[in-house]
């Protein structure tokens, strides 16, 4: 073979190995995306559930908060309504004597 020829090989050679290579590169570049894919689907879900088990938290502090609210509130009505009876009854005793 001539000079020509075996450079031609060589050539040849490496235009092959340098297809393997870049193949194999694609291969783990698409390998690697599919797992950081996962990840980002994972913490999607993680950060997902955070959020509901956050406002499932917030909505009952908040419901209990309202259920305190109307407690008070009826504590609160109820003894107005007896301050009033005690004041009506009060100026009744006042207008007979």
């Amino acid at each position: 073979m001539g000079r020509l020829t075996k450079d031609m090989t060589r050539l040849c050679e490496d235009i092959q190995t340098l297809r393997a290579d870049r193949q194999e590169l694609k291969k783990k570049l698409a390998e690697g995306t599919k797992a950081r894919q996962v990840e980002i689907l994972e913490t999607c879900a993680a950060y997902t559930d955070a959020r509901v088990w956050k406002a499932e938290g917030a909505r009952n502090s908040r419901q209990s908060f309202v259920d305190n609210l109307k407690q008070v509130v009826a504590g609160q009505v109820r003894d107005t309504r007896d301050d009033l009876a005690m004041a009506r009854r009060s100026w009744g005793k006042l207008r007979q004597a």
